[in-house]
């Protein structure tokens, strides 16, 4: 799978502007976008290892 950016929602820039956007909601709401936001963040950072792990892997490859 390749990781880009949607067109259809909002791409933010700074934790600020995350948090300013999920603070313009009610509580329920919040609670659910905080959720959403943390699951994508823990997506993305386990991703972002594997893909690391795959190119350590692939550099040791080369030198075996």
């Amino acid at each position: 799978m390749k990781i880009q950016k949607n067109n259809f929602v909002v791409t933010f820039k700074t934790e600020k502007e995350v948090s300013d956007y999920i603070g313009m909601h009610i509580p329920e709401e919040q609670r659910l976008l905080w959720l959403g936001f943390f699951i994508a963040n823990n997506y993305i950072a386990q991703w972002l290892e594997d893909q690391e792990k795959k190119e350590i892997e692939k550099d040791i490859d080369k030198w075996i």
